[in-house]
């Protein structure tokens, strides 16, 4: 581990954080609403299928007592295959994260290490506290949660709410706006063409509260991506860190 490395993981994670504002969710009387499960159906037909996706995204917000600020390059391919690149101010990327859902690499390109076979849930705790796998982040970031089975409620004011075991989705005047997923609150803004641009994720941790935005540039959906795209060519010369050596450099952790 060098100085190097956490002077790069400090591109993603900054000090200094204030409060937002929590979700808004829908209260008052309710009643039974079966149409609110077709009219979330409808609003998610983009995740039937979702084979793979391609974003720019602007990553901000706090984990604990840091906030959180990066570019990032996305590609999502079902049924676990992520990457993601941070990108420096200047030159090449600052972390390359790519898994094909078997086998899982964290290149630091400039620092010439790497974490391998790390889960990504573990390595995505480690620098952002967003602690998901690659299935689950692209489901949430796409507004793809499963929601089988799911029973409809209507509320004042336009809302529809449809609950499916541990997730609620939240539908007002038609539009999903927001989600409450196993304990994280997601909220939905700025759609196009039924994908949001905006997406907030929030969750009380018992090392603080998870804070983050997401605002998503251009997307592309189920265009083919080359399997390589998430495997990453680690140099002859690199030196391998364990993710105990990733949780200590990352700026997140205690000091």
């Amino acid at each position: 581990m060098t100085r190097r490395l956490v002077a790069g993981l400090a591109l993603l994670v900054v000090a200094g954080a204030c409060a937002g504002r929590g979700p808004l969710r829908p209260a008052g009387p309710s009643r039974d609403d079966p149409s609110a499960v077709s009219a979330l159906e409808a609003v998610t037909a983009h995740c039937r299928p979702l084979r793979t996706a391609t974003t720019d995204m602007r990553l901000s917000g706090r984990a604990g007592n840091e906030r959180v600020r990066a570019r990032l390059l996305a590609g999502f391919a079902e049924p676990a295959s992520v990457r993601l690149e941070a990108l420096a101010p200047f030159g090449g990327p600052a972390l390359v994260l790519a898994s094909d859902g078997t086998s899982t690499t964290v290149l630091f390109p400039r620092e010439k290490q790497v974490v391998r076979d790390a889960p990504v849930a573990a390595v995505l705790e480690a620098l952002t506290g967003l602690a998901l796998d690659a299935a689950d982040l692209r489901r949430l970031i796409f507004g793809c949660l499963p929601t089988p089975g799911g029973r409809g409620t209507a509320y004042g004011d336009g809302w529809q709410v449809v609950d499916a075991g541990a997730t609620r989705m939240f539908l007002r005047r038609g539009v999903l706006v927001a989600a409450d997923d196993r304990g994280w609150q997601i909220d939905y803004a700025l759609p196009q063409g039924g994908i949001a641009r905006q997406v907030r994720v929030r969750r009380t941790t018992a090392a603080g509260v998870i804070d983050l935005t997401a605002v998503l540039g251009d997307v592309a959906t189920n265009v083919d991506l080359d399997p390589r795209a998430f495997t990453v060519d680690v140099p002859a010369d690199a030196t391998t860190m364990s993710l105990d050596d990733l949780r200590r450099a990352s700026p997140l952790a205690p000091r």
